[in-house]
C-alpha cells in the first residue's frame, strides 16, 4: 500500500508487528530480489523482526519466486530441513 489510507495498510502493519512472535522458531526467508511489491528493504525488515531466520536470496527472482525460480526454492527448502534434522 502506498498510504495509510490503503485498505490493506493496517493488515501488513499488524503482520510486520508480528513478526517478532517467530524469532524462537526455526524460519527461513526466501525472497525474490526482483520483487516489485516486497522490495529488499522489506526482507530488512523481516530480518531486523526475525534476526536468527536463514536468508535465501535469490536475485533473478520477482514477486512469483516459485514461478521463477522453482529448483532454487526447493533446493534452500531441503536444506534448510536437512540442517535442522
Amino acid at each position: 500500500p502506498r498510504s495509510r489510507r490503503d485498505k490493506t495498510w493496517q493488515l501488513l502493519e499488524q503482520m510486520e508487528q508480528d513478526l517478532v512472535k517467530l524469532r524462537d522458531l526455526p524460519v527461513q526467508l526466501i525472497w525474490g530480489m526482483k520483487d516489485w511489491c516486497f522490495r529488499p528493504e522489506c526482507l530488512e525488515r523481516f530480518s531486523d523482526a526475525i534476526p536468527d531466520a536463514s536468508v535465501v536470496e535469490i536475485e533473478s527472482a520477482g514477486h512469483y519466486v516459485n514461478e521463477d525460480a522453482l529448483d532454487a526454492v526447493l533446493e534452500a527448502m531441503d536444506d534448510f530441513v536437512r540442517d535442522r534434522s
